[in-house]
C-alpha cells in the first residue's frame, strides 16, 4: 500500500494539490494535465495520489492530485508527500464556506509540521516545521457571476494569502495559474550553446533562481564543472555574447556557451 504515495519526481517541479473532499482537485489537475484521475461528485473518491505532466511554455512540472484532507485518518505517507513538495496548491471551494475551508486546511497542515512559507516568521513551534510555498485556488469561480463572491472570501481572511480564482469547468484563469506556478517555483529556464553552433532552444535546463554558470556546468556534466574556464552569455544584463566568469548569475531565457 505505502507504493502509491511514493510519487517520481519528473519534470521542472513537484506541485501537489491538496484540500478537502469535494472541491474539484481531480478536476483541476485533469484539465491542466494528461492524467486522467478519478472524478465524481460524490466525495472521497480519489483514495491514491495521481501525478500528471502540467506543460508551461517549453518545461513540463508534475502535478500530484491528492486524497482529500479531511478524512479520519491520513496516511503519513502522504504527508511526507506534501513535505517533499516544491510547491502546494491548496483547493477550495468557492461556492461553499471557502474560508472555513482554507482554515481546517491549515490547521491540519500545521498539526502535522506543514507551513506556508510566507507564513513563517509568524511560527514559533519548537518541533521541526517544514515550510513550503503554497497558493490557495479558490475553484468553482466559473464566470465574471462570482466575482463578487471571490472579492468577499478575500475580505474575509485574516492574513495576506497568495489567491488565484479558477475555474476546472470552464479553464477560467488556467492559463494564468501556470504562470503563477511557474513564478511560484521560483526557477530560471536556460539554453546551451555548443561553441560555433546555434543554441538548443527546444531542450532548456532548469535552474533555480540565483544560478550561475558554474552551476548550469555542473548539471551539464560533472566533468565540465571541473574544466570550465569562462562562458559567454546572450540575454538580461548583458550584451549579447559577453564572456562572463563561473559566478555570473544566471537569469530565465538566457543562452550560455560554455568555454572549457
Amino acid at each position: 500500500r505505502d507504493s502509491v504515495f511514493r510519487i517520481v519526481r519528473e519534470g521542472a517541479g513537484q506541485v501537489v494539490v491538496v484540500g478537502p473532499a469535494n472541491v474539484g482537485k481531480s478536476a483541476l489537475v485533469a484539465s491542466l494535465t494528461r492524467a486522467r484521475p478519478q472524478v465524481a461528485a460524490s466525495p472521497f473518491t480519489t483514495w491514491k495520489p495521481t501525478p500528471g505532466m502540467m506543460p508551461v511554455e517549453d518545461i513540463q512540472i508534475q502535478l500530484v492530485d491528492t486524497p482529500p484532507l479531511n478524512r479520519d485518518f491520513v496516511e503519513p505517507e502522504l504527508l511526507h508527500l506534501i513535505r517533499g513538495s516544491d510547491l502546494i496548491l491548496l483547493v477550495v471551494d468557492l461556492q461553499t464556506d471557502p474560508v472555513q475551508q482554507l482554515e481546517d486546511t491549515i490547521a491540519f497542515l500545521r498539526q502535522h509540521g506543514i507551513a506556508p512559507r510566507h507564513l513563517k516568521d509568524r511560527y514559533s513551534e519548537q518541533r521541526r516545521v517544514t515550510f513550503i510555498p503554497l497558493l490557495v485556488l479558490a475553484n468553482k469561480s466559473d464566470d465574471q457571476s462570482t466575482d463578487e463572491d471571490f472579492e468577499i472570501f478575500c475580505e474575509l481572511l485574516d492574513d495576506d494569502w497568495p489567491l488565484l480564482a479558477v475555474s476546472a469547468t470552464t479553464g477560467r484563469n488556467l492559463g494564468r495559474l501556470k504562470q503563477v506556478v511557474f513564478e511560484r517555483l521560483e526557477i530560471v529556464r536556460v539554453y546551451s550553446k555548443p561553441p560555433g553552433r546555434e543554441p538548443d532552444l527546444d531542450a532548456p535546463f532548469v535552474l533555480k533562481k540565483g544560478s550561475t554558470v558554474a552551476d548550469l556546468a555542473g548539471k551539464v556534466h560533472r566533468d565540465f564543472l571541473k574544466r570550465l574556464k569562462t562562458a559567454r552569455v546572450w540575454g538580461t544584463g548583458v550584451y549579447d555574447g559577453q564572456m562572463v566568469s563561473r559566478d555570473h548569475v544566471l537569469h530565465d531565457g538566457d543562452v550560455v556557451e560554455l568555454q572549457i
